[in-house]
């Protein structure tokens, strides 16, 4: 079995942290072909599914919705791949729309619509003839997709705990003659270094929690690195971006399993795959070759704060005259890199299109909303307040001080606007602003058009903010 996931319509190779050139559907292609060149044995044969978020991400897959990416699934055959949250992210039209052109099933066993029927166009499950082998294959969406997506897109659906839903599935496709039941699932892990050890996340809970056999299990939406035993069972998780393949060999002896690296320097660009990507980055190469901006130096996303989240925070605010701004690091796709910076560029950082709102509320419902922001390690940034706080406080009241740009603390009986993107504006990630509202707006503003005004605005070359924002206090003696 070969498994890919989080494919995030990365058509292109792109730099590491280290200089180091990975992934690009070309080369994607080549390592795939590489690991299937490996099944040499009479009895065996290979499968290639995926474990979602394919299409989501780069101008040259989202600007075409998702098109290139299909046709580049379809050229490399494909059997399967789960639904992943980012899926939805263009309706469930444009989502049915990439169903009917891709040659394999795209499943999601566990959604169901709000009454509880089943979602006829989101198949379960299918069996798979191998030469001699029946591969029963399962995919499961992740049952957060409510909050990790747009809301509306999905708010006539539900999303259940999908292990009892894989264990009656199983059965089936058992007694259907599969030899082998393989889980795709958008669900992740973090593990150690090695991949291997100390793995926490969703898919680890879902392997513990299963009763039926189950051969292996292909995670996603982590984008990080699973290469482990759960329960008897083989995970794994090949990062993002088409930067890493999967491998699982199975047989009646056991399994073994790795994750192989896609580097550009090591293996040579699949023809096919190489010209759809072609044709694909030349359709819209006259918008994101535009220039905008000159960063003055490499601006990567490294723990819960960074420059790069300030800058954006500060854009949002200015474009959406707020007094604070929040944006959710989730939404920030990409690192920015010191040099010219293009629309592409930037359209990778924030490729959600996101519309932004200004919400007016009181400054007592401003510090309610700050404190869900540091109700756990914070994973948004913010513009225009520096909030200090206590872990060590009970919920709801963790705040030590929260001061606006002037250095004046937030006024309980005043009025702030504060500045959201729409995700969070509705509920994403738990941080919607859901009473004590005085005052809605949706602006006319895309969040990457007033990041691309933003840094135009700007002294050249940008020097983003290295400001400290929320800041851990020290607990009272």
């Amino acid at each position: 079995m070969i498994g890919t996931n989080d494919f995030h319509g990365a058509l292109e190779p792109r730099p590491d942290n280290t200089g180091k050139r990975r992934g690009g559907a070309a080369y994607l292609a080549t390592a795939i072909h590489n690991a299937a060149a490996g099944c040499v044995s009479p009895a065996c044969e290979t499968i290639l599914l995926d474990g979602g978020d394919e299409f989501q991400g780069t101008p040259a897959s989202n600007l075409a919705f998702g098109r290139p990416v299909v046709a580049m699934f379809n050229q490399l055959g494909l059997a399967a791949s789960a639904l992943g949250n980012h899926d939805f992210d263009w309706t469930q039209d444009t989502l049915r729309a990439r169903m009917r052109d891709a040659h394999y099933g795209i499943f999601g066993a566990n959604v169901r619509y709000a009454d509880g029927r089943d979602v006829p166009w989101i198949r379960d499950d299918t069996l798979i003839v191998r030469g001699a082998l029946r591969i029963g294959v399962i995919g499961v969406a992740s049952p957060l997709t409510p909050s990790t997506t747009r809301a509306s897109n999905v708010a006539d659906l539900r999303f259940l705990a999908p292990a009892p839903i894989v264990d009656s599935l199983a059965r089936r496709l058992r007694a259907r003659g599969a030899d082998y039941v393989i889980v795709i699932a958008h669900d992740g892990a973090f593990c150690d270094r090695d991949g291997a050890t100390n793995c926490k996340g969703d898919v680890i809970d879902l392997a513990r929690a299963l009763r039926e056999p189950v051969d292996a299990i292909v995670s996603g939406h982590t984008h990080s690195l699973v290469d482990a035993t759960v329960n008897g069972i083989p995970i794994v998780q090949a990062r993002s971006s088409g930067t890493a393949v999967e491998t699982i060999d199975l047989g009646p002896d056991g399994s073994t399993h790795h994750v192989r690296d896609v580097l550009t320097d090591s293996l040579a660009a699949d023809p096919a795959i190489a010209a759809i990507v072609t044709e694909a980055v030349a359709r819209v190469a006259p918008l994101v070759d535009r220039p905008v901006a000159t960063i003055a130096r490499d601006l990567v996303r490294s723990g819960n704060q960074y420059p790069l989240g300030n800058l954006i925070a500060d854009a949002m605010r200015v474009a959406g005259k707020g007094d604070v701004g929040v944006m959710n690091n989730g939404g920030i796709r990409a690192n920015l890199r010191a040099g010219p910076a293009t629309y592409g560029t930037l359209f990778e950082i924030q490729p959600f299109a996101n519309i932004l709102y200004r919400v007016t509320v009181s400054g007592k419902t401003l510090r309610e909303y700050l404190e869900k922001l540091v109700a756990k390690a914070p994973n948004v940034h913010v513009s225009g307040v520096t909030i200090s706080y206590d872990s060590t406080r009970a919920l709801g009241s963790r705040i030590v001080s929260a001061r606006l740009a002037d250095g004046k603390e937030i006024r309980n009986d005043a009025e702030y606007a504060l500045i959201l993107n729409d995700f969070l504006a509705t509920g994403g990630d738990g941080l919607g602003v859901t009473a004590g509202a005085i005052r809605t707006e949706i602006l006319p503003i895309v969040d990457l058009d007033a990041l691309v005004e933003y840094l135009k605005s700007r002294p050249q070359p940008v020097q983003a903010p290295t400001d400290a924002r929320i800041i851990v206090a020290p607990p009272a003696r």
